[in-house]
């Protein structure tokens, strides 16, 4: 079996396991960062980019009153007692110092996503309306070399979803890219520019453990094992494990209709080699994760799967509802369906509100073809009652639902559950706002043909279960002793820091400030 020597291994090519070696490395250590797959960027490229840090210097150049202490503030209200307060101070201190080092240090660039306010402005105290988020400025990818055909492409090109509203480059493929591909981009030109060496499709299979002690990791490369020995740590950077049904059906509670936006790849490798070790698991309760719902694409990726795509009902003349034919959450902010998936009856011991159909009629065709799921996907009727007994949903409820809810469209608002009255939905997926007499979100369902597509769970490589870490990303023990040599980053460690605070960019966030953290304690080691 062949070996090699280098002091600090990263597994793993998303903005945590780039961020932990670009650090390592320019602290004068040798770094091997090692990805399974063919392609770089990870889970990163598939997200939005956005990075929720506050109280930066891109805020305060626009003129943007926030503090650090302001952001802990509302992350702590958000955890509703779940969370470390210290950790997550530590946290999000981190991240702003480490926004700073890699402008400074690398040379990264990055800029306020303008006008979208935190998920939960106005209803908590120190929510922010505008300035937390930032996204990477564009890139070219001839700047990554050879890597730059390698960089994982989203599906949705380099400015889809809404978030980079400043953005260029729109197009799949396109040379210059932004949101998640920039971050990406981005993070893997600063591994590269620091002297970091990258091998992919070089699978980590095991963790070297000498009493105790993490060594080193056995590589696959080439089809032949290869023991790296790691003399200051190894990092394990490796995202959720969405693709691994044990473990979504442990930790997430889900038995059917399950999907992926996350690459090929993301399996749980870092709970399987961390476990010999002896590592802690750290465990949110699914009914606090992040899991939304949506629908399959189409777009089958290089493991087989059909990805998925997250969906939020934010347009006219749609909603969702549960078999019982009733609407339970606002449709357009996906925090509240989540919740709402796992609510449990007692009575009857049952999930109520799990299956879900979407239920859509003619005009919304005309209105969110876009984002309308296949109609391969649904089932229609010249009638709401056609369409339940079609799809198994009480016809009865659901007409009285479909009743209520084009009454409430008439009337301008959404009394039941506030549908099109969160700033942040509304910013990010409408392009006209909520006021006191227009609500877009909502327009009556009463033009035939009607609809109704049975809806997916869908993750993003965030899971509600990672390995415990402390405040330097060190992987921790049942007994909270840290495992020396082994390190967690991203998605691949616990939430436990910040319990439920459940806000839109925290997990590149975690993945740049824990990266960060860990390369600068393995390169002091």
């Amino acid at each position: 079996m062949d070996k090699l020597t280098v002091d600090v291994v990263c597994v793993g090519s998303g903005v945590g396991g780039c961020a932990a070696a670009a650090t390592a490395a320019h602290a004068g250590a040798s770094v091997l960062l090692v990805e399974k797959a063919s392609l770089v960027g990870g889970v990163t490229a598939y997200s939005g980019g956005q990075v929720w840090i506050p109280g930066t210097r891109q805020q305060a150049e626009l003129g943007i009153t926030d503090t650090v202490e302001d952001g802990i503030a509302y992350l702590e209200e958000l955890a509703g007692g779940w969370g470390d307060p210290e950790r997550t101070a530590n946290l999000v201190r981190a991240a702003k110092e480490a926004l700073e080092y890699f402008e400074a240090e690398h040379g990264f660039a990055a800029r306020v996503i303008k006008d979208l306010p935190d998920y939960y402005y106005p209803h908590f105290p120190h929510a922010a309306a505008d300035g937390r988020y930032v996204e990477p400025e564009e890139i070219d990818l001839e700047t990554l070399g050879e890597l730059g055909p390698l960089l994982r492409r989203s599906p949705i090109g380099s400015s889809g979803g809404g978030l980079g509203k400043d953005g260029v480059d729109g197009s799949v493929g396109g040379r210059f890219v932004q949101m998640g591909e920039g971050l990406a981009a981005h993070f893997l030109h600063a591994a590269q520019r620091a002297g970091v060496e990258i091998w992919t499709r070089s699978p980590a299979r095991e963790l070297v453990i000498e009493d105790g002690r993490v060594t080193g990791v056995v590589v696959s490369r080439d089809g032949e094992d290869v023991v790296v020995a790691a003399r200051k740590g190894v990092v394990l950077a490796t995202g959720g494990y969405d693709w691994n049904p044990d473990l979504v059906h442990r930790f997430e509670g889900v038995l059917d209709a399950h999907g992926s936006a996350a690459p090929a790849g993301i399996e749980g490798d870092h709970l399987v080699m961390a476990a010999p070790a002896g590592a802690a698991i750290s465990y949110q309760p699914a009914s606090r994760n992040v899991m939304q719902v949506g629908f399959p694409t189409g777009i089958i990726d290089e493991d087989g799967h059909d990805l998925h795509s997250s969906y939020r009902a934010v347009n006219p003349h749609e909603i969702i509802v549960n078999r019982s034919g009733r609407r339970f959450a606002n449709e357009s902010f996906y925090p509240a369906l989540s919740a709402a998936m796992q609510t449990l009856d007692g009575a009857d011991h049952s999930l109520p509100n799990w299956p879900c159909w979407l239920v859509f009629d003619a005009a919304y065709l005309e209105v969110g073809a876009a984002r309308a799921p296949s109609l391969e996907l649904a089932v229609s009727g010249d009638t709401i009652a056609e369409v339940a007994e079609a799809a198994g949903i009480d016809p009865v409820a659901l007409e009285e639902t479909v009743t209520r809810y084009n009454a409430m469209c008439a009337e301008g608002r959404d009394s039941e559950w506030g549908r099109g009255e969160q700033p942040w939905s509304m910013e990010l997926f409408t392009d006209s706002e909520t006021t006191a007499d227009h609500n877009p979100s909502l327009g009556p369902i009463s033009r035939p043909p009607f609809y109704a597509a049975r809806m997916s769970r869908v993750q993003f490589g965030i899971g509600s279960a990672g390995l415990s870490v402390n405040k330097d990303a060190q992987v921790t023990t049942y007994a909270g002793d840290p495992i020396e040599g082994l390190y967690a980053v991203g998605n691949s460690a616990g939430r436990d820091d910040l319990g439920a605070a459940l806000q839109s960019g925290v997990a590149n966030m975690r993945g740049l400030a824990y990266g960060y953290l860990a390369g600068r304690h393995a390169a002091s080691r």
